[in-house]
């Protein structure tokens, strides 16, 4: 083997190596940059929910409940709000856990609080499942984290009636 072809083999021995670390290092940050944006949009959206906006969504929707308003006149933006997140968990752009940790409380309860709304809806606009479905599989995932971290069945986690009427009651004195 001559010496040029020696080191012909050297060089592209090392550009293949070169490349391979390049590969692993692009992967490497792009990982880290889609958690870094989940972090990001987690926190935007834990801001979001105690901002003083959606707050007076809170209390007006449970005072809405509570009271029995007419269902044309029930404000929706609570629902949204979660129907949101279930979306961006779907996408992949929020962490299930992350979000178990940050919603799993308000969200099975809002879920609750808003079902019969939510079915209603659904059957007005001729049995559109797909009405707040984002909501309703959010509300799914979290349960399905709170009975493996709390080893209790749904039918043990569902809250009570009366836990439901103090939770609005707190919503409402926002």
């Amino acid at each position: 083997m001559s010496c040029e072809v020696f080191w012909m083999s050297i060089t592209a021995i090392a550009s293949w190596a070169l490349v391979a670390v390049t590969w692993f290092l692009v992967r490497s940050q792009i990982r880290l940059s889609k958690e870094d944006l989940r972090v990001r949009l987690q926190t935007n959206y834990e801001e979001k929910f105690d901002s003083p906006a959606l707050i007076v969504e809170r209390k007006k929707l449970a005072e809405q409940l509570l009271t029995k308003t007419p269902h044309k006149e029930i404000q929706e933006s609570v629902m949204n709000f979660f129907e949101s997140i279930g979306m961006l968990i779907r996408r992949g752009y929020l962490d299930t856990d992350m979000v178990w940790s940050g919603f799993s409380f308000h969200a099975i309860r809002w879920w609750i609080a808003c079902k019969d709304y939510i079915l209603e809806e659904r059957r007005i606009e001729n049995n559109d499942k797909t009405i707040f479905e984002e909501f309703e599989k959010l509300v799914d995932e979290l349960y399905k984290i709170e009975m493996k971290e709390r080893h209790l069945s749904r039918a043990e986690l569902e809250p009570s009636k009366q836990d439901m009427l103090r939770f609005l009651e707190v919503e409402k004195d926002l």
